[in-house]
């Protein structure tokens, strides 16, 4: 920038915040990964979906979040969230088929079933996130492929479902056989999180969790969870040299180092108090205001916007004093309204200073309600 001009505080996307000691951690993974006698083919062949070393490791990092280490024949290392969801909803939900999932969520769901040519019906939500009786609803009008859920830290609101509400899901689903694809992106990062629902119904979810909140979003890798063994074959059969989700191979050997070497959880545990450290500043910054939902382990807020606010309105006043914000219409699905709500990143602007001041042009925004 020139003339003094300050930059834009970008506040749209979340990923891993920046902690100390990464840089030491990884660049002793990469010497690892350099330094072994298998390097050529780590980098020169298909690591497919991981090693039965990878898979190993992170059965055992795993069972952080699952209580008990996962059965390795189940797990898949593969080449990131969107990647699989995209094999998972082909081969889960013909051309055609509805799958359903939260009013609001991931920005990618909806471009995901448009590629797949299936639709996305929605699930009604609340403070508990899915609401299980919305769920049943659409079970008895429709015939859905799959429901996608994301339970835990939910994306865009925050929500953390209880452990009650969880289990009622669950029984929907197995009323009426419907597969699970449960996204755990935030499960490790998450403080005192309830169980994952592949814990609960392991014989019918589909569980993910990818590195990209707990460790970094480069390295291109999520694992996948198969609810049976038969069911991972029938998975894999029709598409064995689909390469588009396979895991590259120098990422594998780096997570799996990270593991087995402890680093992947201090690297956890540090970005999780990063995060409650940001947390902090945004209670300080808009607490007292009444509008922000969040909670201690989420890596941005959602913000309901007060009258006369609408979304686009206060995105283009954020825009003229300096912040960049995304239109929460990305989250909804079909038929959804999210006028009345923003969600902005704690973890995008590069610093505390930087984020201070983003969030008190938010504030000033908010008060000024014109």
């Amino acid at each position: 920038m020139s003339g003094g001009e300050t930059a834009p505080i970008d506040m749209t996307r979340t990923w891993a915040p920046h902690v100390p000691a990464f840089r030491e951690h990884v660049e002793r993974s990469l010497t690892a990964a350099a330094r072994a006698p298998d390097l050529a083919s780590t980098i020169q062949r298909h690591r497919f979906h991981g090693s039965a070393r990878d898979k190993q490791a992170a059965a055992d990092w795993l069972r952080n979040r699952l209580g008990a280490p996962p059965n390795p024949t189940r797990l898949l290392m593969t080449g990131g969230t969107q990647n699989t969801l995209m094999v998972l909803f082909s081969r889960l939900a013909p051309q055609g088929a509805a799958i359903a999932a939260e009013k609001l969520t991931y920005a990618a769901i909806g471009q995901l079933a448009m590629l797949g040519r299936i639709s996305v019906l929605p699930v009604d939500i609340d403070e508990d996130g899915m609401r299980d009786d919305s769920l049943e609803s659409l079970c008895k009008a429709h015939n859905l492929a799959a429901v996608y859920i994301n339970p835990t830290g939910h994306n865009p609101t925050t929500s953390m479902m209880s452990l009650e509400r969880r289990q009622r899901v669950a029984r929907v689903a197995r009323k009426y056989a419907l597969p699970i694809i449960e996204d755990d992106v935030h499960g490790l990062i998450a403080n005192n999180a309830p169980p994952p629902l592949a814990s609960i119904a392991p014989d019918l979810t589909w569980y993910l969790m990818s590195v990209s909140k707990c460790l970094g979003i480069g390295l291109r890798t999520a694992y996948l969870i198969a609810p049976s063994d038969d069911g991972l074959a029938d998975l894999l059969r029709p598409i064995p040299s689909v390469s588009s989700w396979f895991v590259p191979g120098l990422s594998a050997a780096i997570i799996t180092h990270l593991i087995e070497s402890g680093a992947a959880s201090h690297i956890v545990g540090q970005i999780s108090k990063e995060i409650a450290a940001r947390q902090d500043i945004a209670q300080e910054m808009l607490g007292h205001l009444g509008v922000m939902r969040t909670n201690k382990s989420s890596l941005h807020v959602w913000i309901d916007l007060p009258s006369p606010w609408t979304a686009e309105p206060f995105i283009q006043a954020a825009r003229t004093k300096g912040v960049i914000l995304r239109h929460p219409r990305v989250f909804a699905t079909l038929g959804a309204n999210v006028e009345h709500n923003i969600r902005a990143s704690l973890i995008a602007p590069s610093t505390h200073e930087d984020l201070r001041r983003g969030l008190s042009i938010l504030a000033a925004l908010l008060l000024s309600r014109t």
